[in-house]
């Protein structure tokens, strides 16, 4: 196997027997996937590229062309036009797609359960009700960060257009305007956030565990189109299972995924990593996340908005493909623990 980029193998990893795990029957086809982040993410969704740079798409058979787009509508936009074949969307994208313009999209698996988000604000800023009126980064209007934001806020009691919100972009974007003092507040991950902590003036307002007990369980899918998920049923189906073992593998060797971070992210220190790493601890899809209650409770959440009386009512079975994750399941046995995906 060639050198990696993030100089960790998936043989360094796992031990010499990985190299001979390689599968023999490399498809020529050729999936693109768009991803929120520019940079590796600190979160779960390091597990795309890290999945890459480790070798886990060539041990089942894959040859992946990753995307970055700068924010979900990016990636939502480049699914519907054919640009790429698969891509990393908020669910509730995925229901605008399929009920307001009749976009045939499924999610078939997923990289994360529950959020590592926080957020972070100017010190003058000492409680929820104090965001009213004070400029809130996020990447874009209709982002994953705005959209888990506002559902946050609304259960202390603070409307969607409490906040002004301002769309400047990525996450380090986002944390580092604020620890310049150009906005008030963001919704950044732990991790993105520990690049600016103990900056004088910022502080961190809501914490992960409590922005996460708030926010859905579920909020994101990979997701294709049903013409993709015709012609291109192999290929996604080796993506299932590269994704969950690479996640089954991040899981069980944080040491690894610290490792490989320390590499791909040289401006975040192997302290705020390690203390990451906790944080993503029992959030990693080993077993693809794709449970049809937790999916039945993001949808029903999210139709509970506001801003989605409007929107035509469609089922979760519309807009979700499981047919790819129980074949996972039946082929490399489901995996338990302490995960929130843990079966």
């Amino acid at each position: 196997m060639a050198a990696l980029a993030t100089g960790l193998s998936l043989a360094a990893l796992l031990g010499p027997a990985a190299a001979q795990n390689i599968h023999p029957d490399v498809l020529e086809l050729k999936l693109a996937l768009a991803v929120a982040d520019t940079n590796v993410n600190p979160t779960t969704s390091s597990l795309f590229k890290l999945a890459e740079s480790m070798g886990f798409y060539e041990k089942h058979g894959l040859k992946i062309d990753i995307v970055s787009l700068d924010g979900t509508p990016q990636a939502v936009a480049a699914l519907n036009s054919g640009a790429v074949d698969i891509a990393d969307i908020a669910i509730d994208s995925a229901i605008r797609l399929r009920a307001d313009n009749d976009v045939p999209v499924r999610g078939f698996v997923a990289i994360a359960m529950g959020s590592a988000f926080l957020i972070a604000a100017k010190d003058d800023i000492t409680t929820v009700d104090d965001l009213v009126g004070r400029s809130y980064a996020i990447a874009d209007n209709g982002s994953l960060d705005h959209n888990l934001t506002e559902a946050v806020l609304g259960t202390y009691g603070i409307a969607s257009d409490g906040p002004n919100y301002v769309a400047i972009g990525s996450p380090d974007v986002r944390v580092q305007a604020l620890a310049a003092g150009q906005v008030d507040a963001t919704t950044v991950s732990f991790g993105t956030y520990m690049t600016i902590a103990g900056t004088p003036g910022v502080h961190v307002l809501v914490q992960p565990d409590a922005y996460s007990e708030r926010a859905p369980a579920m909020a994101k899918f990979i997701a294709a189109l049903d013409g993709t998920i015709e012609t291109k049923r192999e290929a996604l189906q080796r993506f299932t299972d590269a994704l969950t073992d690479a996640a089954r593998t991040m899981e069980a060797n944080r040491e690894g995924w610290v490792d490989a971070m320390v590499v791909a992210r040289d401006d975040l220190s192997r302290e705020s990593l390690e203390a990451t790493s906790e944080l993503n601890a029992t959030r990693w899809c080993i077993n693809g996340c794709m449970k049809h209650e937790n999916l039945e409770k993001a949808v029903d959440f999210i139709y509970a908005k506001s801003d989605f009386k409007d929107v035509a009512k469609i089922s979760v079975d519309d807009i979700i493909d499981l047919s790819f994750t129980q074949k996972t399941l039946e082929t490399l046995g489901t995996a338990g623990g302490n995960g929130l995906d843990a079966r």
